[in-house]
């Protein structure tokens, strides 16, 4: 009854609902306020190609999956009424999240932040509690897209000072700052709450840490937030993207920080009577998430170019490692304190969905804690040129597929159809990759993978 005081106090007549593809993009429609009202709980109908294409637009080979029906139809977006929010920047406007549904209302379970619901809830089945966040990376050119689309992405222009690698530098920082703080501004009339932002170490590229929040409200900021970064560079004749790898030097990722806590508050990863600090919580969460590392990387790194980003002493972890407050390894631990105690892990790439991701690491870690699951020796040292008799992470998209599919541990918390169905979408992004131009094995970064990945991911 009082939304549409709230719509009145704010002065919203239009509601841009939003709802998260398999690929990771932004799915929805600028709906009329009265029409929005009208079609509330359920929300409205969309054709089902909006969940049943590639990030290109191509119907996934394995559309036909158990949960849709043999005809071709549409499926609801039901929107989060605790998600609507003003713009800020246009007075008319609203925006409001959404999940996928089927026309009866039930979940559907393609839809990736139902999945993550789903684990949050299964979690909380345990009496545990999770807090994440994460470093949002980036680069930023000094030129539209329509102009870097002119001249086939060659020959781009970072904004930035230097030239040089450099990471921190304040220099580098300045000539974002005009483009960083309407960012900022943004964010914050959405109630977005950010920690800082700095300069990386990529030509151009930046970094944006967020506070640390529920696994659901961080996923639905940082597609909020992907978007703003999108829009005010479009605002401002600029370009941004996040796809992993453009070319030589540093790639881009999405580095997932996350913590437990009990139903009471208590640091779940924490044991101040343990010599290492280390919790039992946390071993078998670590034993989980090591055990199905070659597995998650699939959901972790998407696309074709994801996996340029795996070379050696490239900032990016090879091994299904762990090690305490080691960056080179694929999960650095931070044990110092109770108000400290999380994992980082480190393997993503600048690409996956913000749903998907933390839902496969919730996945990752329950599977190890319902099974007691014990990580194998922190590794000392850098992990980068290890011998053979360390572990590897997948380096395609090929591979990662095949570790997945012959993981038995995710499955019971994923499901196993939507397993299925993912893996074939990276069987068709492969086929697509292989028969469209691009070229994997070259170390030059193909136009088809440019032309795909630059403004879409």
């Amino acid at each position: 009854d009082d939304l549409p005081d709230w719509m009145d106090r704010h002065h919203v007549d239009i509601v841009r609902t939003h709802a998260t593809s398999l690929d990771g993009q932004s799915i929805g429609k600028y709906v009329d306020r009265t029409k929005f009202l009208k079609n509330l709980p359920e929300g409205y109908g969309i054709s089902e190609m909006a969940m049943a294409c590639d990030i290109a637009g191509q119907p996934h080979l394995t559309h036909w999956h158990p949960e849709r029906v043999d005809n071709f139809g549409d499926v609801l977006l039901r929107p989060d009424l605790e998600t609507l929010i003003s713009d800020g920047t246009d007075p008319a406007l609203g925006h409001c999240i959404c999940d996928f549904t089927h026309n009866d209302g039930r979940p559907h379970s393609l839809c990736s932040r139902t999945l993550l619901k789903r684990m949050i809830g299964r979690l909380a089945e345990l009496g545990l509690l999770a807090k994440t966040t994460f470093e949002l990376e980036f680069f930023l050119f000094d030129e539209s897209f329509d102009d870097i689309r002119r001249k086939q992405f060659r020959n781009l222009k970072p904004k930035t000072g230097s030239r040089l690698q450099n990471i921190y530098l304040l220099r580098n920082a300045y000539h974002a700052t005009g483009f960083m703080t309407e960012v900022i501004k943004r964010m914050e009339w959405k109630g977005i709450r950010w920690e800082n932002w700095n300069d990386e170490a990529g030509t151009g590229q930046y970094e944006l840490n967020l506070v640390p929040s529920d696994p659901l409200s961080m996923a639905d900021n940082v597609m909020r937030v992907k978007n703003i970064l999108y829009e005010v560079a479009v605002d401002q004749g600029l370009a941004v993207t996040f796809m992993p790898k453009l070319g030589e030097g540093f790639a881009t990722g999405m580095h997932m920080h996350h913590s437990l806590t009990t139903t009471s508050g208590e640091a779940a990863f924490f044991d101040p009577t343990a010599a290492d600090n280390h919790s039992k919580v946390l071993r078998h969460w670590l034993g989980g998430l090591q055990q199905t590392l070659p597995a998650a990387i699939s959901f972790l790194a998407p696309t074709i170019n994801s996996y340029r980003r795996f070379r050696d002493f490239g900032a990016v972890p090879l091994t299904a490692t762990w090690g305490e407050e080691n960056k080179s390894t694929a999960l650095r631990l931070v044990s110092r304190s109770s108000g400290l105690a999380r994992i980082e892990h480190r393997a993503g790439a600048g690409d996956p969905s913000p749903y998907q991701a933390p839902a496969v690491v919730l996945a990752d870690g329950m599977a190890g804690g319902e099974r007691e699951l014990e990580p194998g020796p922190a590794y000392e040292g850098l992990a980068w040129g290890t011998p053979d008799s360390v572990a590897k992470l997948p380096t395609t998209i090929m591979t990662a597929a095949d570790a997945l599919r012959a993981d038995t541990l995710l499955p019971e918390y994923l499901g196993a159809d939507f397993i299925d169905y993912w893996i074939g979408t990276r069987k068709a992004e492969w086929l697509a990759g292989h028969t469209g131009g691009g070229d994997p094995v070259s170390p030059q970064v193909s136009l088809w993978e440019f032309q795909r990945y630059f403004d879409l991911v």
